[in-house]
């Protein structure tokens, strides 16, 4: 007696009393979501990422320190103070400033408030920028802002020459006063310049005192020479000279003479008129 064979397919879909058990060991339950409750959620976090930049709409930025036109002494701290704002003033909080010179390019601090002592000297145009969070970048810049030596500039003011000098065996004394002009460099490591004044011996002999200023300075004190050119001479007599610089003024001495015929003793007494260099 032969069996008759029933296909497994066809069993499946119209044959109740030949179904299959297939075990339920090993197997988890799982639910699969609809398609559209999946892109709802992340859009929903995409959302949620996505920063709120609104803030920094129509937000300036501007340097509070230095000023235009100001100016910072070479080699010590200067404060550089930068801010961002809103339309309405508000200050935005934000550190990430940078920082540039059009004199010096080496220079290139960073933060929106800082202590600096490393721009070389010259007349700089600054400007702080930054890029903010929205893209959007932001620049502010300030002219003229002048970097050198604290006591650097010119100096004006007079020479005071006293001599005394033997006419054959006639001692006379007579002095003179004259316009002085010194200029100290950038740096403040060198003050040179020059003065004249009229001098009158009694008659004797009227003529013009020409001088000459070479001085190093250092810590506020000056060293170097007065070179007094008188013509009964001939030539230019050097004389050790020192002095100080003190907020904007400067006073040297100087003495000496050729013995038996003729003694100096000089002073300059100078102040700073302007911090920019002349060209003597």
């Amino acid at each position: 007696m032969h069996r008759r064979l029933i296909p497994l397919a066809f069993c499946l879909s119209s044959c109740s009393e030949y179904a299959v058990k297939v075990p339920s060991a090993g197997l988890e339950r799982s639910v699969v979501e609809p398609l559209d409750d999946v892109e709802s959620d992340e859009e929903e976090e995409e959302e949620e990422e996505e920063e709120d930049w609104s803030i920094y709409e129509g937000a300036v930025i501007r340097i509070v320190e230095p000023d235009s036109g100001a100016f910072l002494p070479w080699n010590e701290e200067n404060d550089f103070v930068a801010v961002i704002q809103t339309p309405d003033g508000e200050e935005l909080p934000f550190e990430d400033v940078e920082w540039v010179s059009d004199v010096d390019e080496a220079w290139a601090p960073y933060g929106a408030a800082l202590v600096d002592d490393s721009i070389d000297i010259g007349r700089h145009n600054i400007t702080a920028e930054v890029t903010l969070p929205d893209g959007s970048r932001l620049a502010h810049t300030i002219g003229g802002v002048l970097v050198q030596h604290e006591d650097a500039g010119t100096y004006v003011g007079d020479m005071i020459l006293s001599m005394d000098v033997s006419v054959g065996e006639t001692p006379i004394g007579a002095s003179c006063i004259g316009a002085a002009v010194i200029v100290v460099d950038e740096y403040g490591e060198l003050a040179t310049g020059d003065a004249a004044c009229t001098i009158d011996l009694l008659g004797y002999a009227t003529f013009e005192v020409g001088h000459g200023f070479e001085y190093e300075l250092t810590n506020y004190e000056l060293d170097g020479s007065a070179f007094v050119n008188i013509p009964v001479v001939g030539f230019a007599l050097p004389f050790g000279s020192d002095g100080s610089i003190t907020d904007g003024q400067i006073v040297t001495y100087w003495e000496g003479g050729v013995p038996g015929f003729l003694d100096l003793n000089g002073a300059l007494e100078v102040s700073r008129i302007t911090r920019e260099i002349t060209d003597l």
